[in-house]
């Protein structure tokens, strides 16, 4: 079969260019070089690429990816996961305490399909890559089904912003702010931009703008004066880049969830001063 013949126009559209290139490459992920030597398993860090599935839970993935991005959200997730004897999983969430399980089989039976969800040829549910990012993806849809945090749908977990999993996460309150207020929005973006080494941070589109897609969320992985990096949960291995300018022209379209790592107790000091 020719693969890329069967690609179609929409597929093309989301997976851009540089994606139709991999594909061409073949179909080994050795031959790649870009998904992951070797299958790490679970080990308590996003260390491997991640492709978003089917689940519209971008902001779930991005929320994690950007706790991965600091060494104390490193922590945060290393903290959140463990291993019972029989080869089963915990995925503790501490704003809830709250500890959820998930078994040998039910991990393995969604970590399949990896090389060909990173072309967007496959109709994974979950996401595939990093087992530990599945794990936690399995978790948060028992937690939701208990109604332990509002996400914004009847099933599973589709819709929700960050600002829930940085709650379950850091057990602390977070900083979050809609664009239409350009004060509120500088505020917050002001303080990631001079604490980033310490924070952890995802941007909400809601009307595309510049290269960014409708109705979805990214992980802010750093910010400078000229704008902010930002990484698509469909494909971590790639990096996008928004301008200030960009910003400041599109209040309104997105917004911004952000959690400072280092503030040892639950606090409002964020809400207070930047939301």
């Amino acid at each position: 079969m020719d693969a890329i013949n069967s690609i179609s126009s929409r597929q093309i559209r989301l997976l851009g260019d540089e994606s139709i290139k991999k594909q061409q490459a073949g179909y080994s992920e050795m031959t790649y070089g870009l998904f992951y030597d070797e299958n790490k398993g679970v080990n308590g860090q996003i260390d491997e690429a991640v492709f978003q599935g089917q689940e519209g839970d971008c902001w779930l993935i991005s929320g994690i990816l950007s706790l991965s991005y600091d060494d104390k959200g490193q922590e945060l997730i290393k903290d959140a996961i463990s291993k019972n004897p029989d080869g089963s999983y915990n995925v503790y969430f501490k704003g809830v305490d709250k500890s959820y399980t998930i078994t040998e089989n039910e991990l393995n039976s969604f970590n399949k399909d990896t090389l060909s969800n990173g072309m967007g040829l496959s109709n994974s549910k979950y996401s595939t890559g990093d087992d530990d990012m599945l794990l936690i993806e399995l978790a948060m849809e028992k937690l939701v089904a208990e109604g332990d945090i509002p996400v914004e749908t009847l099933e599973g977990i589709t819709g929700g912003s960050a600002y829930y999993l940085y709650e379950l996460f850091t057990d602390k309150m977070t900083g979050y702010a809609y664009g239409d207020d350009p004060d509120e929005m500088a505020n917050l973006l002001n303080y990631y931009n001079k604490y980033q080494d310490d924070c952890s941070a995802t941007l909400g589109v809601s009307d595309g703008f510049a290269s960014l897609d409708d109705d979805h969320a990214y992980a802010v992985k750093s910010m400078d004066n000229t704008g902010l990096t930002l990484v698509n949960p469909w494909d971590t291995t790639e990096e996008v880049k928004v301008s200030t300018k960009e910003l400041v022209e599109n209040f309104g379209n997105f917004d911004f969830s952000l959690v400072d790592n280092e503030l040892v107790e639950q606090t409002s000091w964020l809400e207070d001063n930047y939301a």
